[in-house]
């Protein structure tokens, strides 16, 4: 029988049947693997969360051999991240996924006799989240053959530089996604946001912006602390952030931006991006992406955006007065903008 625990704390030993968590699986997955006495094989996309490294470096400690396999990329393997060296040393194996293709496992075997695996990547985050712990002895081989697999095509890595990551980029099953002008008008109806962003010809350059796909924000870099201490996006810990910055004072103006950009821009809302201090449509997009740490110079973050229109030769004036605001909720007729830009 299929067990569900929604537990503050979790005091277990290893299960007699399934278990499936959907309520801080940090704490669980801590919970099992500090459980194990012999090995510990773990295959996961993307790993940041301090509490579960230092369950693997004490069971390495006590002697437990752990393999770890991630996608070797610089969402892991930066100066800020979790120090993998000092897992190397303490004796641990670990395996850089290098192929094209995104590893987006997250499973461990734990003594052979029992699987963790679900949504859940080792990461700080606030997503809606599943664990699963199992112990039925079919899937635990099914899944020690992936990851014998994934060990035959991984790079064991002795020496941990971020000159040999692959660098990191934000969704990129987004990239071929149409949007129809009937499904655009569906959303906006729906409730979707629209926005108008000022862009500066001095500050981005534009065949860059729109062929990448990104809208970096935040010029003072307000948020760099942030993503040094965290690195993946969580809501809550932002409010924490701004908090802070209001107590230092920040001007109010620049907080509203900021806010707008990380909190009241939503996934799914639409982009009219205009050239600064003038009413021209240069595009129209769409977010795609939360907030995400921006690798480039001048800026500290991004949003992901599919450029939906890129209007590189034909010049549209929006209907309306441009606000001053480099950001700004729109609150002309959307519809008709889209129609006119689109429709034709």
């Amino acid at each position: 029988m299929l067990k569900l625990y929604i537990l503050e704390r979790f005091n277990l030993c290893l299960p007699e049947g399934p278990v499936a968590c959907f309520q801080q699986p940090a704490e669980l997955l801590c919970h099992y693997l500090a459980q194990a006495q012999g090995n510990i094989q773990v295959a996961v996309c993307w790993f940041s969360h301090r509490e579960i490294f230092e369950v693997l470096l004490n069971r390495l400690r006590a002697g437990v051999q752990v393999e770890l396999i991630l996608e070797y990329d610089t969402q892991n393997i930066r100066t800020d991240g979790l120090d993998f060296q000092l897992f190397i040393r303490k004796g641990g194996h670990l395996f850089g996924f290098l192929e094209a293709g995104l590893m987006h496992h997250k499973f461990a075997l734990i003594d052979h006799r029992l699987l963790l695996t679900g949504s859940y990547n080792w990461t700080y985050n606030s997503n809606v989240e599943n664990l699963l712990i199992l112990h039925d002895s079919a899937l635990i081989c099914a899944f020690q053959a992936e990851f014998a697999r994934l060990k035959g095509v991984a790079k064991r890595v002795f020496r941990v530089r971020q000159s040999d990551a692959k660098v990191f980029a934000a969704f990129p099953l987004f990239e071929n996604t149409q949007f129809p002008l009937a499904d655009l008008r569906k959303n906006i109806g729906g409730g979707a946001g629209v926005w108008m962003v000022r862009i500066d010809r001095l500050k981005l350059a534009y065949n860059t912006l729109f062929k990448q796909h990104f809208l970096p924000f935040d010029a003072s870099g307000l948020l760099s602390s942030y993503w040094s201490a965290y690195r993946m996006w969580d809501d809550s810990l932002f409010d924490e952030e701004m908090v802070r910055l209001q107590n230092a004072r920040i001007p109010g103006a620049v907080l509203r931006e900021l806010r707008c950009w990380a909190r009241r821009i939503k996934t799914g809302d639409v982009i009219f991006a205009t050239e600064k201090q003038s009413r021209s449509l240069l595009a129209i997009g769409i977010v795609q992406s939360q907030p995400q740490p921006f690798e480039g110079a001048g800026f500290s973050s991004f949003r992901a955006v599919q450029w939906l229109k890129i209007l590189s030769e034909k010049a549209y004036l929006m209907p309306e007065k441009v606000s001053g605001q480099r950001v700004v909720r729109y609150r002309g007729s959307a519809l008709r903008v889209l129609q006119e830009v689109m429709g034709g």
